[in-house]
């Protein structure tokens, strides 16, 4: 991937690319298609993204590991009783996640 410099971002956009201080919204035909924030500011949210991505591994493991100690328990249920309940929760999870999400 090729990374244009200050220059040829300038020149491709017409604008002066000087202080990145707050994001620069680039707009199309008075549409946004893009933004421009300073190098710092990219570099802080690929580590959020990496931090998000090993948070939600990190959170896979740990369901796998208590689904692994639960078909391990005595119980009067059976795995597939159990993978249904389980399916339950997590539907009433997103759904109580997607409602949390509308409501801000």
């Amino acid at each position: 991937m090729k990374t244009p410099s200050i220059a040829e971002a300038a020149a491709a956009y017409g604008t002066a690319v000087v202080d990145l201080q707050q994001p620069l919204i680039l707009q199309q035909e008075g549409r946004p298609f893009a933004v421009l924030v300073s190098f710092e500011e990219y570099q802080h949210w690929q580590a959020l993204a990496l931090d998000e991505a090993q948070r939600r591994q990190a959170g896979w493991q740990t369901l796998g590991s208590l689904l692994a100690d639960i078909h391990q328990r005595p119980s009067d249920y059976t795995p597939e009783q159990i993978e249904a309940e389980i399916g339950l929760a997590r539907t009433e999870v997103k759904q109580a996640r997607n409602e949390h999400r509308r409501s801000h």
